[in-house]
């Protein structure tokens, strides 16, 4: 008996050390991987508007959504372990339950269902600037707790336990429809004391808790360890994320320390000339210096063509045209305009890193009535007509006019004045704008470029002190809805007067007002049979593209290249990488090197 009950304890002991066993050796961490991810984000607040056409590969890194839709279109459990309908016979209220898993935040707080309804209350708070708000429009009384004339506690939102979320809707509601929405990325949980913590400094500069590395907070595989622009962006290993503390082993749930992309250095110079970005990171990846490359211009794409790792994206350029300007009021003149643009030679020509031209508002990757058709492949392109911009011009009664062509430098004025004898920034936005300048003057326009820095832009985008702008229309949806419906004023998410004697709403950043189109859109926001929704989503379209108050130049795809020592880089359907199981081979040896190096530097630095 007594042996049996030892070996009984042996079992169990080794079942344990299998059950956390770890590839560290005593004290190690883990590896650290050398990458180039992406452009400096200049916030990671997956709420606002997000300037960098691929800062959602960040987002999807350091942020865990209620879901997740999988690389063949498939609807996956992330933060929430399973979801489900209800009907409160009581309230006669139709709602969903979301049941989360344990986990914790990258400071060891449990993450909890009131994380959820914090994150979703301040995106439709009638102070916040959030392109994501209509997502959220089938919860209960959303729409008029954006207007300001019901609190946030009157939102259908509460937590039953920890960690039970429950959503009461407006009316019946498709809860697999809900549940493909909350995968969205910029639907995470957000942290209330951080925010509030970030808005109480002395400094407006400081005020954004997602703008620095010692105020944000994380509940995804990953935190960010180091942010500081033209510098580097760090992220290490969420050490609390899933992970039971005393049992589980270090790399368990997450196996690299690590993920680290060290921006442009001073003076990086090939043949006597400054190099750009991408020329730096191309060099130091052909160098082994990093083992995983995203960024690209016309050459380097070329180069590596053959090697590139592609997957679609939902995300694409757009220009917005003001609807208030006097020599773009008419929609024939927008119209005239978007159809001058020829969007298979701005892809080919001049941005040339696996862009595709746009057809039609919506881009592709976006659920048409089911996951196996595409809303852009069944929509077509929208983008021809038989009418000729200059007979659109003819029918305005325009023959010409005077406007501004805004668009973005993504890099702060401190940083390329610090870098501007250093540093070479090509800025590809400029290009486009450039051609679509000419193309425009064409037609008898005179049009002026206009170049702002990320602080001034957004000011404008806010303030709508524009003419014509573009902006990379960051939405990572599988739901055209979420595209279409925020040019209708109720529906835009941009910040509103607060007036509780009536609804006080305001326009998109187009300032667009179209009652045929404001009602189109309020009859589908609760419609969830999906082939009535998408019927009437492609009507949606075809007015959006008769009002034409902004038109898509091309669509973005995630592009990389890995080395042959760097193993396990998976993917979701929108694009983003994941690297739990990230795996880079003779890591020890590599992160020596790397460490003697920084030394050395540190060391001929004094």
């Amino acid at each position: 008996m007594k042996r049996i009950i030892v070996l009984l304890l042996c079992l169990t002991i080794l079942a344990v050390s299998f059950a956390s066993c770890s590839s560290l050796k005593e004290g190690e961490k883990g590896a650290s991987i050398s990458v180039y991810l992406s452009e400096y984000p200049q916030t990671l607040d997956p709420a606002l508007v997000q300037l960098n056409s691929d800062v959602s590969q960040v987002l999807g890194l350091i942020f865990e959504t209620l879901t997740t839709i999988d690389e063949n279109g498939k609807l996956k459990p992330a933060l929430a372990t399973k979801w489900y309908p209800v009907y409160d016979k009581i309230t006669n209220e139709y709602k969903m339950k979301f049941a989360l898993k344990d986990t914790q935040w990258s400071d060891k707080r449990a993450v909890s269902a009131n994380d959820v309804i914090y994150a979703w209350k301040r995106i439709l708070a009638p102070e916040t600037e959030s392109p994501y708000a209509s997502m959220l429009y089938p919860i209960k009384n959303a729409k008029q707790v954006k207007a300001g004339t019901m609190t946030s506690d009157s939102l259908g939102l509460y937590s039953e336990e920890d960690t039970l979320l429950v959503v009461t809707f407006e009316q019946d509601y498709n809860t697999d429809l809900f549940a493909e929405t909350v995968s969205n990325i910029h639907l995470a949980p957000v942290r209330e004391d951080a925010v509030v913590r970030a808005l109480k400094e002395d400094k407006p500069e400081d005020r954004d808790w997602a703008a620095s590395a010692a105020s944000i907070v994380c509940n995804g595989p990953f935190r960010v360890q180091a942010l500081e622009e033209g510098v580097k962006l760090i992220l290490e290993r969420n050490t609390y994320y899933m992970r039971d503390i005393e049992d589980d082993a270090l790399d368990k749930y997450v196996l690299p320390y690590r993920i680290v992309c060290q921006y442009q250095e001073d003076k990086a110079v090939k043949d006597g000339t400054f190099l750009t970005q991408i020329e730096y990171q191309t060099k130091r990846f052909k160098e082994e210096k990093i083992f995983y490359l995203s960024g690209f211009n016309k050459e380097t794409y070329s180069e590596f063509k053959d090697d590139i790792e592609s997957s679609v994206t939902s995300n694409s350029y757009v220009y917005y045209f003001n609807t208030n300007s006097q020599v773009l009021s008419k929609k024939e003149v927008r119209n005239a305009l978007s159809l001058a643009l020829d969007r298979n030679k701005i892809v080919n020509e001049i941005t040339g890193t696996g862009e595709i031209a746009a057809t039609g508002y919506i881009p592709n990757g976006v659920f048409d009535a089911t996951d196996k058709k595409d809303f852009r492949t069944v929509g077509g392109n929208l983008y021809t007509s038989g009418t000729s911009p200059s007979d659109l011009l003819k029918q305005a009664g325009v023959s010409g006019g005077s406007f501004t062509l805004t668009y973005l430098i993504p890099e702060s004025k401190a940083l390329i004045n610090r870098n501007k004898d250093t540093c070479k920034y090509v800025n590809i936005y400029e290009e486009v704008a450039k051609y679509a300048q000419s193309v425009w003057q064409d037609l008898g326009f005179e049009v002026t470029l206009k170049g702002l820095n990320p602080n001034d832009y957004i000011e404008a985008l806010y303030n709508r002190e524009f003419d014509v702008l573009g902006i990379n229309n960051v939405m990572d949806s599988v739901d055209a809805f979420a595209y279409l419906a925020p040019f209708s004023k109720y529906y835009s998410g941009s910040a509103v007067s607060v007036d509780f004697e009536k609804e006080a709403f305001t326009t998109h950043y187009t300032n667009l007002e179209d009652k045929e189109y404001e009602d189109l859109i309020d009859s589908i926001v609760y419609v969830s049979d999906k082939t009535q929704r998408v019927k009437l989503l492609h009507d949606a379209e075809q007015k959006f593209t008769e009002l034409c108050p902004a038109t898509a130049l091309y669509y973005y795809t995630s592009n990389y290249v890995a080395s042959d020592l760097l193993k396990k880089i998976d993917v979701n359907y929108f694009g983003f990488k994941i690297f739990d199981k990230l795996k880079l081979k003779n890591y020890r040896e590599i992160n020596s090197i790397e460490e003697e190096e920084e030394k050395a530097a540190e060391e001929a630095g004094r």
